[in-house]
């Protein structure tokens, strides 16, 4: 955001520029009064009404680059200075802010590497696969884990079916790593595989991993790295299928909201996901300041230019601009003649 304004005002100069090398200004400028009828201008450049004159393009431009500076063109210091203090007061607003939420990224980052785990994310996934008859608490828990939407497998009538249990690999989220010197999702169709390779299991459909630990290595002996970008630090914090990967597990809670959907948590998992709404509750803020920095800008802009002929009228100038047409030149303008009236 912070080049946003120099791209724009940088494309501004590039067409005036192309416009100005490709348009004959022939016909110079003129000025009419009641004394000096079609006189040019070089003749009258000690006119004191002329040297009043304040150009509206160039008070519009001012506060495009600096909120305040068009205000500034026209002497009104107080809005120039509000204009200027409203700027800086966004900028250190999106600055301070800016930083916070690098350091609160940091923070749930580093929180994150501490407590989940992608080898115990595939070791206890399926730690809630079995049904257990008479004992609704566990049940309860495993409930979270299952697709009740699926009718065709009867699991909205009966979520008691092992298949109703949601394989890892069959989640629209996922997680992406390194595998073979290639990148892999834990969506894709190549993940069951690797999760029998990494579980030591003779069938790929088992569930229960043979290994009682995982060893983040792959078929060239290469350690798999977990791609941790934002995707991941929200996925781990938001959706139940992850939560086998925190190392409280153990301490699953089953936290009914208020449209009747289960999620599974836990002390760390909850600590994270704190974590992680501060980090966005700054970034928020980061971003009204950046706003208000852009609207700042447009309001500026155009009060400028309302001072500017305010500024003209008072004065008794007025500006007016003639194009004259030519059709052998590609903007079809052959000259301009750019008047000034003093009255």
């Amino acid at each position: 955001m912070k080049y946003f304004y120099f791209v724009i005002l940088f494309a501004n100069f590039l067409v005036a520029e192309e416009i100005y090398n490709n348009i004959p200004m022939n016909s110079i400028i003129f000025i009419e009064d009641s004394s000096y009828h079609n006189k040019r201008v070089d003749d009258i450049q000690s006119s004191s009404d002329l040297m009043k004159y304040k150009a509206p393009g160039k008070s519009l431009m001012l506060s495009g680059i600096m909120p305040g500076l068009g205000q500034a063109y026209t002497g009104n210091w107080l809005r120039a200075l509000a204009f200027m203090g409203l700027d800086l007061a966004a900028l250190a607003t999106w600055k301070l802010n800016n930083d916070k939420a690098e350091e609160k990224k940091k923070e749930y980052s580093l929180y994150a590497s501490e407590h989940w785990d992608f080898g115990r994310w595939i070791q206890d996934y399926y730690k809630w696969y079995e049904y257990k008859d008479n004992d609704p608490e566990w049940n309860s828990i495993r409930e979270i884990f299952i697709n009740r939407s699926d009718s065709t497998s009867g699991c909205a009538q009966d979520p008691s079916s092992d298949q109703c249990y949601v394989d890892i690999w069959d989640h629209s989220h996922k997680v992406e790593f390194t595998y073979n010197k290639q990148v892999v999702s834990s969506s894709s169709d190549d993940f069951r595989d690797i999760f029998q390779d990494l579980c030591n299991n003779n069938n790929s459909w088992d569930t229960f991993c043979s290994n009682e630990a995982i060893d983040l290595k792959d078929d060239n002996n290469d350690s798999i790295f977990v791609i941790k970008d934002h995707h991941f630090f929200e996925g781990i914090q938001k959706y139940d299928m992850f939560f086998a990967g925190w190392d409280d597990n153990d301490s699953i809670q089953v936290v009914t909201k208020q449209h009747g959907d289960k999620n599974a948590t836990s002390n760390n998992q909850k600590f994270y996901r704190n974590l992680w709404n501060d980090y966005n509750e700054i970034k928020t803020l980061a971003g009204n300041g950046g706003k208000f920095m852009l609207f700042n800008r447009a309001i500026s802009m155009v009060d400028a230019l309302l001072l500017t002929k305010k500024w003209n009228k008072k004065h008794d100038l007025k500006l007016s601009l003639h194009t004259y047409p030519d059709l052998r030149n590609r903007y079809g303008i052959g000259s301009l003649q750019l008047v000034i009236h003093l009255k």
